[in-house]
């Protein structure tokens, strides 16, 4: 999600150098250090660990996944999307249908008229089975497989 961000920033919203704060420093950080990590000098074990709950906007590729409006995904990170972006790149027409539940931290982002354009912020390779996929990766093959359809 956070690469998908940066790409978006710079080819949609015209933020030329947008890119990460653990990358390199810019004028338009998009993703940056959560405000609470910053301060941080030995950094063994501090990092934003473990399941985290994930308000599920209604109406989004996210929720037609999961089919619930929280969700709890696992995390292993420092670096968020800048909140002082959220805007420019809603206006821009992407959609973060995944928040923390007091909104302050952007789970899941997406854009509203592509096939399967959907990025989480944690990771759901370590909840996928052969038998019982992650919700977004059987929702891609679905998406990948449709699209596949229409082009024939």
């Amino acid at each position: 999600m956070q690469c998908a961000i940066i790409e978006f920033a710079r080819n949609v919203c015209g933020l030329k150098g947008a890119n990460s704060a653990e990358f390199k420093k810019t004028k338009y950080n998009v993703i940056d250090m959560m405000a609470d990590q910053r301060n941080i000098k030995n950094m063994g074990g501090t990092m934003r660990l473990g399941a985290y709950p994930c308000a599920v906007q209604k109406g989004t590729k996210a929720y037609a996944a999961y089919k619930k409006e929280l969700i709890y995904e696992r995390h292993r990170h420092r670096y968020e999307v800048n909140n002082k972006f959220r805007k420019v790149l809603a206006e821009h027409g992407m959609v973060f249908s995944g928040t923390s539940p007091d909104n302050n931290l952007v789970e899941i982002a997406e854009l509203k008229d592509h096939p399967w354009f959907v990025g989480g912020q944690f990771h759901p390779e370590l909840k996928s089975r052969a038998l019982t996929p992650h919700p977004l990766f059987r929702d891609f093959v679905k998406a990948a497989v449709e699209y596949n359809k229409g082009k024939k």
